[in-house]
């Protein structure tokens, strides 16, 4: 009966313990993140791509963040999806670029549009001893 006792308060302690870490903003664990993207129109479907993002920590760059790059994609008159298109890492200035050298062509099946783009930060790691919060921003990606 004692070893069932000790494993409930082990999970307790265990369940407790994760609900105060991470990279929850609010949560008091880890240094507030912003993404700051920008509005893009695309006119020529061919032409080469670049959705740009800022990541900024107190203010500051954050240098090494890896950015997630969404597109939303759907049907006229229903909802979107998010599509991951890309990867990126922020230099020294915050920055993360993504080119699609072959532009928007092809990232959609016929009968789709695209309405935005979101980039996300979801840190697991810590970034030189500092546990960064997760952080998500979007843009409108116009086309046409």
């Amino acid at each position: 009966m004692t070893v069932g006792k000790r494993v409930v308060v082990a999970a307790f302690v265990f369940v407790s313990g994760l609900a105060g870490c991470g990279s929850e903003p609010g949560s008091r664990s880890c240094t507030v993140t912003t993404i700051s993207v920008q509005d893009v129109s695309v006119t020529d479907p061919l032409a080469p791509l670049t959705l740009t993002a800022t990541v900024t920590a107190g203010g500051r760059p954050l240098r090494g963040a890896e950015l997630t790059y969404f597109i939303a994609v759907g049907r006229t008159g229903e909802p979107t999806v998010g599509r991951v298109v890309s990867k990126a890492t922020t230099g020294d200035d915050g920055v993360a670029r993504y080119v699609r050298k072959h532009g928007v062509d092809g990232l959609t099946f016929s009968d789709e549009r695209i309405d935005r783009y979101s980039m996300e930060f979801n840190p697991i790691n810590k970034i030189n001893n500092v546990q960064y919060c997760r952080a998500r921003a979007d843009a409108r990606l116009t086309v046409g």
